[in-house]
């Protein structure tokens, strides 16, 4: 009897292993398809019907091979998607508070903002990076910043009439090299790579200046004159004042600043265009 219902049911297993195998392939070319699911479904309740042990079980394997990659693919689009990394901006550059700000750099930062009316959160970054830099190179910090002050008055944006750019004012067709490490020559405008490469500058200028006021007048680009307009003199006057405010004395190197200046109690580096030096400055630099 049970050879009998086997024979019997051989043909119908042979059909059913086709349509299985049809299923299988509408699933893969459809994917979650209803029609596919209603297929199998509706082949598993006609196999359980028949009774046969061994039908069930091919239907089993076939629909676990249809639907798990099915399922798969269902959590795969599920899942959130990384985003790309977002490119840092000057909102970043201004929002970052530096972890280690030191007393001295506060007190500075303090002096410069109310001094040349710049925010404060932009000044301590700038204060921050000086002082960084300049015990990197082995440069004064107030030094540093005093440039800055007279070159733009802390102006990330500031260009003189013969191409001068940035914080540092650099001549940024001159020294294209030195900006090829920070992406090229558009970040002359950047304010922490300006401060690098005019840091660089000042440095080699005094050493082969041999002093810090010859150094100056190579760097406003005064060197083959004998007067510089007194450009080394206003940055070492401005480096004092930093330092009166480095110690604590904030309201005294205001004072003092505002008593030093031409212009009516306005700030030295914002008498012309944006720089304390003389009008005549900005068309002797030629190497910086």
């Amino acid at each position: 009897m049970k050879s009998f219902l086997g024979n019997a049911l051989a043909p119908a297993s042979g059909a059913v292993r086709t349509v299985a195998r049809d299923v299988a392939l509408g699933f893969s070319i459809f994917g979650r398809g209803a029609l596919g699911l209603t297929g199998a479904l509706t082949l598993a309740a006609v196999l359980v019907a028949l009774g046969s042990e061994e039908i069930r079980e091919q239907l089993k394997g076939a629909t676990l091979a249809i639907v798990a990659p099915a399922a798969a693919l269902s959590m795969a689009a599920d899942e959130p998607r990384a985003e790309a990394p977002k490119a840092a901006g000057w909102s970043d550059w201004l929002s970052a508070t530096p972890t280690a700000a030191e007393p001295a750099q506060e007190h500075v930062t303090r002096y410069l903002s109310r001094r040349y009316r710049v925010a404060e959160n932009a000044v301590r970054q700038i204060v921050v990076e000086a002082f960084r830099t300049g015990r990197l190179l082995g440069v004064e910090p107030m030094l540093i910043l005093a440039v800055t002050a007279i070159e733009s008055g802390l102006n990330p944006f500031a260009q003189s009439p013969v191409g001068a750019q940035g914080l540092m004012q650099v001549m940024t067709r001159v020294h294209s090299e030195r900006f090829a490490p920070h992406g090229g020559d558009h970040a002359a405008l950047d304010p922490i790579a300006n401060l690098r490469v005019g840091s660089e500058i000042l440095r080699d200028l005094i050493r082969q200046g041999g002093s810090v006021e010859r150094g100056l007048q190579l760097y406003v680009g005064a060197g083959n004159l004998e007067d510089d307009g007194g450009y080394a003199a206003r940055v070492l006057g401005e480096m004092a004042r930093i330092k009166m405010a480095a110690n604590g004395s904030v309201r005294e190197a205001l004072n003092a600043g505002w008593r030093a200046d031409s212009g009516g109690g306005q700030p030295e580096a914002m008498t012309v265009g944006g720089r304390g030096a003389p009008a005549a400055l900005p068309e002797l630099r030629r190497s910086t």
